[in-house]
């Protein structure tokens, strides 16, 4: 009987310590200092916490927006202990997700105190994130993404002008530039929830219209030349002025079906940039 219940001891000490194992590993988390080095301690978001909402990166891994009992935000990988702390963020929300050269873009939209809008901007390839913190606190800033997808461009409203936040080769520049035709500077908002442009880029019709074509106006008529007087029969005189009308119309023939010059159909020029500088990211290894 005594052997019996040393096994049986023995037994849930095992249970014990393997569910303990268990819990650490899955709610163990490491957070920086602040001084380059890293905290390690208790992941009470993964333990106790709220997931808010997970994307998907490039690599088909899962991060997941938590908040903790606390109430404080954070990223963390699947597969990854480390966490990206949202330290500042009273509110936390996954606002854009664009895969942008080899990395996963990852734009947040937080609310501090005092600070409507804030924006944190993670780039994420495998366990390795650079992250920069962006806004003006009182706008949603216009995200677009370029045709060949190397680069991403973060817009706000300054004035007349727009402060544009460039992602590009894993650096962030920031950079004044002229407001392009058919942005408002002044709309509100200025961007919706998912950090697309609100309202129509350009009015094409006018009001009451809504076939949405630019219909051109018909070719003005043109008026038909006078016919010219007929000269007398074997008149020297005559004849001159006949050669020399035949010579200008082969001179001039239909000047009404020449094209277009090609000038006046070019596309705007991109509005130039300047005093572009680059903004250092703070860089995190998941791995360690």
């Amino acid at each position: 009987m005594t052997t019996y219940k040393n096994f049986a001891s023995a037994h849930w000490r095992t249970l014990i310590a393997g569910v303990a194992a268990g819990v650490l590993l899955t709610g163990c988390a490491m957070t920086p200092n602040g001084r380059g080095g890293v905290l390690m301690g208790l992941d009470t978001a993964e333990l106790f916490g709220t997931p808010i909402s997970t994307f998907r990166l490039r690599d088909g891994t899962e991060g997941t927006l938590r908040k903790d009992p606390q109430g404080k935000y954070s990223i963390k990988l699947s597969q990854a202990f480390r966490v990206v702390p949202l330290a500042n963020a009273i509110t936390a929300r996954v606002a854009r997700v664009e895969n942008v050269g080899e990395r996963t873009v990852v734009i947040v939209e937080t609310q501090e105190r005092g600070c409507a809008y804030r924006y944190e901007v993670l780039a994420f390839q495998g366990t390795d994130v650079l992250q920069w913190t962006v806004g003006n606190c009182k706008d949603r800033p216009r995200v677009d993404v370029a045709a060949d997808g190397k680069s991403l461009n973060i817009d706000f409203p300054n004035y007349n002008r727009l402060s544009r936040m460039i992602y590009t080769d894993n650096r962030l520049l920031n950079a004044s530039v002229a407001v392009p035709p058919g942005v408002d500077t002044r709309a509100q908002p200025f961007a919706d929830d998912a950090l697309r442009g609100t309202g129509p880029a350009i009015a094409t019709m006018p009001a009451g219209n809504d076939s949405g074509r630019v219909i051109p106006a018909p070719p003005a008529p043109t008026s038909a030349p006078a016919p010219a007087a007929t000269p007398k029969t074997g008149s020297r005189a005559s004849a001159r002025p006949r050669r020399q009308d035949t010579a200008a119309k082969a001179a001039t023939p239909a000047a009404i079906s020449l094209p277009a010059p090609r000038a006046a159909a070019a596309a705007p020029a991109a509005p130039m940039i300047f005093q572009a500088e680059e903004i250092k990211p703070v860089v995190i290894d998941l791995r360690k």
